[in-house]
């Protein structure tokens, strides 16, 4: 996983609530696609052939965007294992189910974080698909991502944030 290079107590406590990210990406595709994930090394290669990323902003005493990234072979398999039936990868219906997905994550995130005192809305999500795809990130913002192994391939899951004053000096 990467994490933000600060390890103030202020970027701590943000790596702490970013846990609910990972936890709940456990529990969500386990529950929702009979997955179980291991976290591996994360290569950083989110598919040369094709990558499908869901998104979704989350909102209030945070300020998140939480994404799902998923390479082509991955997608296919997991949107089968999600709906029931099969879903081209250069189908609307892909873009529908890794959505619902996200969405789902998200919702599950949100109820950590409240579990946790920490307020927040989420969005509608947003699905990008691409033949290759670069995560980037703007100046003032921090990643956290993990990367996970499963019977249907890998599966990224992450948080890009605002980065705390701490972690720009």
């Amino acid at each position: 996983m990467d994490a933000t290079d600060s390890h103030t107590p202020e970027s701590s406590a943000t790596e702490k609530h970013h846990e609910c990210v990972f936890e709940a990406t456990e529990e969500i595709f386990r529950a929702a696609c009979g997955l179980n994930l291991e976290r591996c090394d994360d290569e950083g290669d989110l598919g040369n052939d094709g990558a499908v990323i869901g998104m979704i902003s989350i909102v209030g005493d945070v300020e998140w965007s939480l994404f799902v990234g998923l390479p082509k072979s991955t997608a296919v398999s997991l949107a089968e294992a999600f709906a029931g039936f099969r879903i081209p990868f250069d189908s609307p219906d892909m873009g529908d189910a890794v959505g619902e997905v996200a969405n789902i994550l998200a919702g599950d995130v949100k109820r950590r974080l409240e579990n946790r005192s920490v307020s927040a809305s989420i969005s509608l999500p947003n699905v990008i698909r691409a033949e290759s795809l670069e995560v980037m990130v703007q100046r003032g913002t921090s990643a956290t991502r993990a990367c996970y192994s499963c019977d249907v391939g890998k599966i990224w899951t992450g948080v890009i944030s605002p980065a705390t004053a701490a972690n720009l000096a």
